[in-house]
This record gives structure tokens, C-alpha cells and sequence, in this order.
């Protein structure tokens, strides 16, 4: 279109040349109309005269007003093509727009019937007098349209400019929902990262300003598997230290790694958002509120490995903890204890024998007279011809009425022996019980610490999620399309 003016108004001025070249000062009009109409077709040679007849004594400067005290009414139009980029971090807005100007010059009309029934003329930008069109939130400083088009005259006077233009304009965005954050758009080309809630076109006092204000929403499928997804996961994850053995050694291995992991996601988020306080992201919050609970976890998982591994050597457990964590708590908690093994059992059998023995041992040689535990002869030896209860109260009143035999030195030894090593096994015996006391009452606070933090991580994401209010909403971008197209015929009409 500019290549198509600029060739004709070097033609129209070398024609007009050639031909005031030709003809003496005594031609008159008419003896010029005739050498035109000789050199240029008769299309040129009007829109030739519409030329020199509408710009003679104009003056591209001066507003189009018959008087200062008339305003001069301009109609926009904005046309959204393409949303290049959002940058978050810096606020800024990159779209690709074609602007609708219309206005009236009084100073530019003629009559279609004296040049030949043409009703248009397309001048360069610079011949006319163009409105003033600044971007008040421009980001980068560039006031201007990308490409000068050309103007369109109509013969009454009415102008029409259509410049494209390229915007960085800075934007507001609500970060509190991250990542949930009059336009033509008939040829709007979908972002696969934004919808479009809406564009709305106000004056503003109804002064020379208009506000076009494009509404947009972050698709939130991306964030939602890289970001949101991983992140539940990990705060879920972090509970799993309450469940996992104090033995395996891997509870403080395992809370560290998830600390980490949500530092670098925090990190991600403080990139991608802008750092503002006004309002803090859900996002965020959620983070947040994973990355305490992770360090109380840290905090109680010490103190829990710390009960586990207590003994009777270094701690006494009081009546209140036994109370508390050995018989409330799991009744509470749905715990069952195992029961005692039977070593418990033989240890208090031994300790009786042990107190038998020595008022045998005048009477009888170990392992003839009274058996231990009640056990009968026959239990054994199998040549034994005594057995059950009439062998035995017989075998009694024998010892009862025979001589004591006293124990020789290397008898005496034995037994002492083995009275060490029953004591040696019924103090081990105890140590043993006090330390799985410990280690259970450890359990039982790693049962309730799993509990309740579950329930807390399980309400803060329930919570976070409904209170996004557009995370589970889709948005039609066709019904919205529709709507601003039809919004944008209604205001084309005023023009």
C-alpha cells in the first residue's frame, strides 16, 4: 500500500512537471488538462487534482477544528492478534495489536461527481494530521506503531488509519491464585498457555482516554503436574518418617532429602512470581506450610530416636510416661502389645529350683531327688522304673528318712555358678524389658505424630485447593471469542 503511494505521487509529480514544462505561461486550465490527459489515464488524473485540490493551504499540524472550543472526536478500536508473552516475574505484557483510528477532517473533501465517482484517497501518514495515540503503561519506552500504514480519505471528509503495533505494557497480576492468575479477537490466535476471561474498553471521565483492560488466566494443567502434584506428594511423603523403623537408621536421611526437595520448589516459585507483597500466592502458602511441618518433623524425629535408643543404665522411665504411652495411649491408637515371650516364664522356674536345691542337697545328689518344676523321673530317664505320683511320694519319704550326704566342694561350685548365671540372665532379662518399654513407648508417639500430621497435611491441601476458585474451572474460549466478537461489531457500528 505505502510502495502503491509512493509510486503514484512520484508518477503525479514528474507528469505534473513534464507537463507545466510543456505549456507557456498563457495556457490556461483547460490547455493543462488536455496534456495530462494525454500523458497520465484519466484515473491518475483525477485522483492527480483530488491531490493538489485537498492539500492546497493545508497544514499537517494543525488539528482538524473549526473552533478551539469544539472538540475534535476520535473513534478507536483495538484488535487483539497474538499475546506473545507474560512475564510474571517483571509484570509485563507483550502483545501483537492493530489499532482502529477514525476521525473527520473538514479540510479534506470533495465531490465524487467532479473527479471522475472516486470516493477514497490513500495518502502517507505524513500528509495528514494524525491523533496523538500513546500507551500510558508502556514498559519499554517505544510510544510508537510498529509501521506508518496509510491513511484512506473518504469525500466527506471522514479518515481511517489501521496501524499495527507491537505493546510491552505493564500488567497487574494477581499472584494470590498462582497458578490457577472493546477488543476485537475474531482473529485472535490462542494462547496454549492463557485463556482470555474478557476485554472490556472504558473512557476514562470521559476525557481523551480509553482503558482496554484483556483479562487473562493462567491454563493451569502444566503447573499442575510439574508444581502442584510433586508438591502434595512430598508433603505426604514426609509423614512416611513416622512409619518408618528407628532402626533402619534412614529417618533423618529421609526428612533432610524432603527438605531439601521443598527448598528447590520454593526456589522455582520466588522465580517465576514477581516479589510482591500484596498478596501472597497459595502456592506459596502451601509450600510454606510443608516446609514447617517438614521441620517439626525433623525437630520430633530427633527427639524420638532419642527415646528409642534410652536403656535403664541411663534413664528411669516415671509412672506418668508408663501411665500414658504403655497402657492409654495404644488402647487409643489401636496398638497391641505382643505378650511376653516364655523365657520370662523359665527365668522365674529357675529362680525356684535355685531355692530348692540347697535344703535338698544334704539329702539327695543332683538330679535324683525332688525334679524341678514338678517334672516326674520318667521325664527324665526312660530305664526309670519309678514314675508319677506314688513313685514320687515314695521317693520322698526315702530322702525324708535317709542320712544327709553333704555336697562335695566341686558340687558346691556348680551351683554357685549357676546361680551367677541366672542372675547375670535375670538382670539381662530386665535390662532387656526396660529398653523394649522405650522403644514401644517410641512407637507409640511415631503412631501419633503420624496421625495428626497426616491430618494436618490433609487439610491444608483440601483447603488450599478449594480455595482457588478457578483451579477445577474450565473456560470456553469459543463462547468467550464469540461474546467479544459480537461486542466488537456493536461498537464498529457507532463508527
Amino acid at each position: 500500500m505505502a510502495s502503491f503511494s509512493a509510486r503514484f505521487v512520484a508518477a503525479a509529480a514528474a507528469a505534473l512537471i513534464f507537463a507545466i514544462s510543456r505549456v507557456t505561461a498563457s495556457d490556461d486550465e483547460e490547455r493543462l488538462m488536455v496534456r495530462l490527459k494525454a500523458i497520465l489515464s484519466p484515473l491518475n488524473v483525477y485522483l492527480l487534482f483530488i491531490w493538489v485540490d485537498i492539500f492546497r493551504g493545508y497544514n499537517s499540524l494543525i488539528q482538524p477544528i473549526r473552533n478551539v472550543s469544539t472538540p475534535l472526536t476520535v473513534k478507536m478500536a483495538l484488535q487483539l492478534v497474538l499475546l506473545i508473552d507474560v512475564d510474571e516475574k517483571d509484570q509485563i505484557m507483550h502483545t501483537n495489536v492493530w489499532l482502529t483510528l477514525k476521525w473527520h477532517d473538514f479540510q479534506l473533501k470533495w465531490n465524487p461527481v467532479n473527479y471522475g465517482g472516486i470516493k477514497e484517497l490513500r495518502v502517507s501518514p505524513e500528509k495528514v494530521w494524525l491523533p496523538d495515540i500513546v500507551l500510558f503503561n508502556n514498559a519499554d519506552g517505544n510510544y510508537e506503531v510498529s509501521f506508518m500504514s496509510n491513511v484512506i480519505i473518504r469525500d466527506n471528509g471522514d479518515m481511517l488509519w489501521v496501524p499495527p503495533a507491537i505493546y510491552k505494557s505493564s500488567c497487574i497480576i494477581d499472584v494470590e491464585y498462582f497458578p490457577s492468575a472493546g477488543i476485537d479477537l475474531s482473529e485472535y490466535s490462542r494462547s496454549h498457555i492463557w485463556d482470555v476471561i474478557g476485554a472490556p474498553a472504558t473512557l476514562v471521565n470521559r476525557r481523551s482516554r480509553i482503558e482496554f483492560q484483556i483479562r487473562l488466566r493462567r491454563k493451569t494443567l502444566f503447573y499442575t503436574i510439574v508444581l502442584i502434584i510433586p508438591t502434595v506428594l512430598m508433603a505426604f511423603l514426609s509423614m512416611a518418617v513416622f512409619f518408618l523403623p528407628t532402626d533402619s537408621g534412614e529417618k533423618m536421611t529421609l526428612t533432610i532429602s524432603v527438605l531439601l526437595s521443598i527448598v528447590v520448589f520454593l526456589l522455582v516459585v520466588s522465580k517465576i512470581l514477581p516479589p510482591t507483597s500484596s498478596n501472597i500466592p497459595l502456592m506459596a502458602k502451601y509450600l510454606l506450610l510443608t516446609f514447617v511441618l517438614n521441620i517439626i518433623t525433623i525437630a520430633v524425629t530427633v527427639v524420638i530416636i532419642n527415646i528409642y535408643f534410652r536403656g535403664p543404665t541411663t534413664h528411669t522411665m516415671p509412672e506418668w510416661v508408663r501411665t500414658i504411652f504403655l497402657r492409654i495411649m495404644p488402647r487409643l491408637l489401636c496398638m497391641q502389645r505382643p505378650a511376653c515371650p516364655s523365657v520370662h516364664a523359665r527365668s522365674a522356674c529357675s529362680r525356684r529350683t535355685t531355692r530348692t536345691v540347697p535344703q535338698q542337697a544334704p539329702a539327695v545328689l543332683p538330679g535324683i531327688g525332688v525334679f524341678a518344676c514338678g517334672a516326674g523321673p520318667s521325664q527324665h530317664h526312660p530305664h526309670c522304673a519309678a514314675g508319677g505320683a506314688n513313685g514320687l511320694e515314695q521317693r520322698q519319704r526315702n530322702v525324708a528318712a535317709a542320712a544327709p550326704v553333704p555336697l562335695g566342694t566341686n558340687a558346691m561350685r556348680a551351683i554357685d555358678a549357676i546361680e551367677y548365671i541366672t542372675d547375670h540372665l535375670r538382670k539381662d532379662e530386665q535390662h532387656k524389658m526396660h529398653r523394649d518399654d522405650w522403644k514401644y513407648v517410641a512407637m507409640v508417639i511415631d503412631r501419633l505424630l503420624l496421625l495428626i500430621f497426616f491430618g494436618i497435611t490433609l487439610g491444608g491441601t483440601i483447603g488450599v485447593l478449594l480455595s482457588a476458585p478457578y483451579v477445577f474451572q474450565h473456560v470456553d474460549q469459543d463462547i468467550v471469542l464469540k461474546r467479544l466478537v459480537e461486542l466488537y461489531k456493536q461498537g464498529d457500528q457507532l463508527f
